[in-house]
């Protein structure tokens, strides 16, 4: 009697368990028409390119509740193309854009394994196309986001303390090859405003990589703006605003590379079919004095490029 009562304890506790366990399936389909005029290029549909909105994507993560207020989680998210069903790799993983696992609780979180630097979270967080593909800030500046993802991180986020979140990422000198990397961002949301900050560094590398953006909702209108300084001679700010025309947002962002006389906009127009699906169309200018999304600077002249397509979260 004693062995069952035990048994049913047993299961009763795996059950309890179970319960405070949770996986999710999640993903983005997004496919459109891209057209521009760099030499040899025709109009193409694709679900991944520069003048999609987003790349198209499936993942899933899952959390366990530890008790003690802890929790352990993880994340895997690979590419997927809708041009030809075909796995979109990154890095030449299948699980290239995440896999990683976490360890979370009232001192923050701590992440190990591939996923989005704490630089590009910096710039998601005031950058008004949502850090697009088309993305005039990545376009001139995507130097200073350090390729987006690290291989081998060691994260930390913080809890927010009044709207500010610390995120630091390592990666380990032997993880990185031939020098350790640190990448800090300090981020204020609260309310309308968000201002962000990022700093990071390769040891074995001369210079470094900073920015610092804003951004303010007053409603119908969104302004943005930031100071951008990455390692070597390149260095400037962007400049933009959305405004909401019914329910049509309207984006236009100017993004100047001082030191190269080098300027990249792009002009974006989204609008809402639902509340997880949007059609959107995108027209973007990467001037031609150094190399950006289309590698203007290899052709001698400004290349543009033109986006129309449709985007669904799930």
């Amino acid at each position: 009697m004693k062995k069952t009562l035990i048994a049913l304890a047993a299961v009763a506790a795996t059950g309890a368990a179970f319960a405070q366990s949770s996986v999710t399936l999640y993903g983005v389909a997004d496919i459109g028409l891209q057209d521009t005029n760099a030499p040899g290029t025709k109009v193409q549909l694709n679900s991944s390119a520069t003048m999609n909105n987003g790349t198209s994507r499936w993942g899933i993560r899952g959390t366990e509740d530890l008790g003690g207020g802890l929790k352990a989680g993880f994340n895997f998210e690979a590419g997927l193309s809708l041009d030809n069903g075909a796995a979109g790799n990154f890095s030449g993983g299948y699980f290239g854009r995440a896999a990683y696992m976490t360890l979370a609780g009232d001192f923050g979180e701590l992440s190990l394994g591939r996923r989005l630097n704490p630089a590009f979270n910096t710039a998601a967080a005031w950058e008004l196309t949502g850090a697009a593909n088309y993305s005039a800030v990545v376009s001139q500046f995507g130097s200073v986001l350090r390729g987006i993802r690290y291989n081998d991180m060691i994260m930390y986020t913080s809890p927010s303390f009044s709207g500010v979140t610390v995120q630091f990422g390592h990666v380990l000198k032997g993880d990185a090859g031939t020098g350790a990397i640190n990448d800090l961002s300090v981020r204020y949301g609260q309310g309308p405003l968000a201002v962000a900050f990022n700093y990071n560094k390769q040891t074995n590398v001369a210079g470094n990589n900073k920015h610092l953006g804003a951004s303010y909702d007053f409603g119908g209108f969104k302004v943005a703006g930031a100071w951008i300084d990455p390692a070597g001679a390149a260095k400037g700010f962007s400049i933009g605003g959305t405004v909401k025309v019914g329910t049509v947002s309207l984006t236009a962002d100017f993004v100047r590379d001082t030191h190269f006389d080098d300027t990249d906009f792009v002009l974006e127009a989204k609008y809402p079919l639902s509340k997880r699906t949007f059609a959107y169309t995108a027209y973007l200018s990467d001037g031609k004095k150094k190399n950006g999304a289309f590698n203007a600077a290899n052709v001698g002249k400004n290349v543009n490029g033109f986006g129309l397509g449709i985007r669904h979260n799930f």
